[in-house]
């Protein structure tokens, strides 16, 4: 399947090869990605005024976690020449693993995420196929395309949020899930687009380096201020003070990132601004769940908790 033969290195003990794989699937996203069912499944639930079944959004949560997982190996293995010469130190050009098994541990947990999604239920496994398809129509040739690739990406995103709402018992995912499904679609395509040239000096657009934290801020504030009963929205006298804190925090913490972009930054900035925007995820996810009511601001609290834990792994793997 693959011409080149990648032979391991020959210092092959179990420590380094953990840490190969660690380094494939890029720890510290790993843990922004938990909160996006999880935020999808506590706003169905409140918007419908249902209560949440936790199996099926904990087997929603492993569907999300084993199908981005296969993304980043799948990127991995159709970026391995790009790799060659920009990142040569990244594990299939290095020679730390095997590109073969790369593809094959990406079809493995797409396979298994697919299969936490069955066990969810039929609405879950809908959402789980179009992310699977989406996710490999991305790594096959679409992130290439330059508008489509960005938009495509945050879908994936999206419709990982999504996936949680569909673990929702309430007849139909209703309009609060999809408007914060939108707002995380919307956030991470500009950061991939972003993202693209990273290895490259580049100059970022003032309009896009600042759209993103004034998306967040309209997205986050709209959640914040409004109650969702059975998708119809109607203001509350009192906001969700836990709410708005995070929603500050998380328009703060993007928009101190993205002001590293202004100017032509060196790539490693770039890589650096990359990494700090895509774990500025779990603080709007944690927005998003504390605007659901006091189950979901003890959602939001847990999430938080992996702040500043992906911060620490930031230092030692690749996040962007």
């Amino acid at each position: 399947m693959c011409s080149e033969t990648n032979h391991a290195a020959p210092n092959s003990s179990p420590g380094r090869s953990l840490k190969t794989w660690l380094t494939l699937l890029r720890v510290p996203n790993l843990l922004t990605v938990p909160g996006d069912p999880l935020a999808g499944a506590f706003l169905a639930a409140a918007a419908s005024r249902s209560a949440l079944a936790w199996t099926p959004v904990f087997q929603c949560l492993l569907a999300s976690l084993a199908l981005y997982s296969s993304g980043l190996l799948a990127n991995d293995f159709f970026d391995r020449e790009e790799d060659r010469r920009d990142r040569p130190t990244r594990p299939i050009p290095s020679g730390n693993v095997r590109s073969g098994s790369v593809l094959f541990a990406a079809l493995l947990l797409t396979m298994a995420g697919i299969t936490f999604a069955t066990e969810a239920g039929r609405g879950p496994l809908q959402v789980a196929l179009l992310l699977a398809a989406a996710v490999w129509a991305y790594n096959l040739g679409v992130k290439r395309v330059p508008v489509a690739g960005p938009i495509l990406m945050g879908a994936c995103r999206g419709l990982s949020l999504l996936l949680g709402a569909a673990a929702c018992p309430a007849s139909r995912v209703t309009d609060a899930p999809w408007l914060a499904a939108g707002l995380i679609a919307a956030y991470i395509a500009l950061v991939t687009a972003i993202a693209r040239n990273e290895t490259r000096v580049q100059r970022t657009p003032l309009w896009a380096i600042w759209l993103s934290p004034t998306l967040i801020l309209a997205g986050l504030a709209s959640l914040s201020l409004l109650r969702w009963e059975n998708g119809v929205p109607s203001l509350i006298p009192g906001p969700n003070g836990l709410a708005l804190g995070l929603s500050a925090m998380a328009v703060v913490w993007v928009g101190v990132w993205n002001g590293q972009l202004v100017g032509q930054p060196a790539p490693a900035r770039v890589q650096r601004a990359v990494g700090g925007l895509i774990r500025g995820l779990i603080l709007i996810q944690a927005a998003l769940c504390a605007t659901t009511g006091p189950l979901g601001e003890l959602g939001a609290l847990a999430l938080l908790a992996a702040f500043p834990v992906a911060g620490w792994l930031g230092k030692w793997f690749y996040g962007s």
